[in-house]
């Protein structure tokens, strides 16, 4: 376990458990770091599954892969073991089944699979599998998406258009955060995450009206920007040809949040590079290399932009970070 001021990690794997003791020890570590169920095998070699998660305050990610299961939270259970949280479960590999409600549900790769854990349900999986799980506590929905929770369980399919790039930015957001989860990211990290999945929901059930398709335009430019900071050539209109949009339209969705496309750019830039600089892994590495991986071209700029930003020079943060054991 990895654990910190902001965030904790555990991960779990049955693989050095003997086959006859996988369920129950499966069953209890869920139940410790993620909700009270039931996991079932078919398979003669046992239950086969692995899982890592990431606590924040406010969210939880898991990454889960495995062979073919099936997992129950039963009446009993939800009464023993409460848990009052959305889970929305990213399938990006396999094939499954969700049952809740009287519903049953067919999902596939790219598909979204949200409920509700205080109702009971199954879910199967046919083949060897792996998804992103996102666990949001009910509460923080309850003002915005109160009437939409009703409507639960929901198989999310990737639509066409802006749209389309909402699973692919939440994919990309949760595995880059669990690659490397970094503590001033965190609470922007949790509040983008949960307006994703708010989106998917929304348009779902509602259809995408207005504002929300200008939110997919929003989310859809930032997770261009965030897969293209390296290109020293990436600008405003770059990220708007991208997205299908005006540059002037565009601006004025960055606007409403209070920053330039620009900025922007540069913050997620200095961002990553100040994460790299202060990475024990990384100390070889020349500081003119880290700016120029995420498209500073000149070292001056480089310096000048740190020192703005975090009150030090390149050179003053490694030091510190170093002293700090870091």
């Amino acid at each position: 376990m990895t654990n910190s001021t902001v965030f904790s990690r555990t991960r779990g794997s049955t693989a050095d458990v003997p086959a006859r003791d996988r369920m129950a020890y499966w069953d209890a570590f869920n139940a410790a770091t993620l909700v009270g169920l039931r996991c079932s095998s078919l398979s003669p070699a046992g239950l086969e599954v692995e899982k890592t998660d990431i606590a924040l305050p406010g969210l939880g990610i898991a990454d889960i892969s495995g062979q073919d299961h099936v997992i129950e939270r039963s009446p009993a259970l939800v009464r023993q073991l409460p848990k009052e949280s959305l889970f929305a479960c990213q399938i990006l590999s396999g094939r499954a089944y969700f049952i809740q409600r009287d519903r049953c549900l067919l999902a596939d790769a790219g598909d979204v699979v949200v409920y509700d854990t205080r109702v009971p349900y199954l879910f199967g999986f046919l083949t060897p599998m792996r998804q992103l799980l996102i666990d949001i506590p009910i509460t923080t929905f309850d003002d915005r998406l109160d009437a939409e929770l009703a409507a639960l369980p929901l198989r999310i399919a990737p639509k066409p258009g802006a749209g389309a790039m909402l699973g692919t930015t939440l994919r990309a957001s949760v595995e880059r955060f669990m690659k490397d989860p970094v503590e001033h990211d965190a609470a922007r990290f949790a509040e983008h995450t949960r307006t994703l999945i708010a989106e998917l929901i929304d348009a779902e059930v509602n259809g995408a009206g207005a504002s929300r398709a200008s939110l997919s335009y929003l989310l859809t430019a930032k997770q261009y920007v965030a897969t293209h900071l390296g290109d020293p050539e990436l600008g405003p209109q770059a990220v708007a040809d991208a997205v299908g949009l005006s540059l002037r339209h565009l601006s004025r969705l960055f606007a409403a949040e209070g920053e330039s496309i620009t900025q922007h750019i540069w913050s997620e830039r200095l961002s990553h590079a100040h994460r790299e600089l202060t990475d024990a892994r990384l100390r070889k590495t020349s500081v003119g290399e880290i700016a120029f991986r995420w498209g500073f071209s000149s070292q001056a700029h480089f310096s000048r932009a740190i020192r703005e930003r975090y009150g030090a020079s390149p050179m003053a943060l490694r030091d510190a970070a170093r002293a700090d054991g870091g």
